[in-house]
């Protein structure tokens, strides 16, 4: 930010109109019908996603869940750097290492907590709770997708609010 801008800023507060719109600026465009039905793919990620990860509930106890649902961020960095092209910064990097690192330990322990189960009362066996690893985690990857998805929108040629986008995927998340 330049200096004349945050002495306009500053004035701006003072005033009280730095919330209010200026007549010089442009106003939103309006967003063609086809955008509002092409919001609806959202929702259908987020669906998908809900549906593998309760599948994958079934197998797995609630606290591995919750966090093997962190592997999103896994997912969502790779894919904010290769498909839509960010670069991420180094620390941010070792951020999602740390988070590769705690979805290993978190599946393994599942994996060896279900086979110590199964050779004590002929339970849940270490197949079962590989499976629902690999549902969970499936169901974090198409919510990356759905992340990334709304991120490549908001900045399309026609872009769409954020709060609009939310909407709709709310809107067409309850038809």
């Amino acid at each position: 930010v330049r200096p004349s801008e945050k002495t306009n800023l500053l004035s701006k507060v003072e005033s009280g109109t730095a919330l209010s719109v200026e007549e010089d600026e442009t106003p939103s465009q309006n967003l063609p019908l086809w955008m509002y039905f092409f919001l609806a793919i959202p929702s259908i990620f987020d669906l998908a996603a809900t549906a593998l990860c309760m599948m994958g509930l079934q197998y797995l106890d609630v606290s591995i869940y919750q966090m093997l649902r962190g592997s999103g961020i896994i997912f969502v960095a790779i894919m904010k750097q290769h498909v839509l092209r960010h670069h991420l910064y180094s620390f941010q990097w070792v951020g999602v290492f740390w988070n590769v690192i705690s979805v290993i330990l978190v599946g393994s322990t599942a994996m060896l907590n279900s086979s110590n189960e199964q050779q004590q009362s002929d339970g849940k066996g270490s197949g079962e709770a590989l499976l629902g690893v690999m549902l969970v985690m499936l169901g974090a990857f198409v919510q990356a997708c759905q992340f990334v998805f709304e991120e490549k929108v908001m900045t399309m040629d026609i872009p769409t609010p954020p709060l609009l986008l939310i909407g709709m995927e709310g809107l067409w998340g309850t038809v």
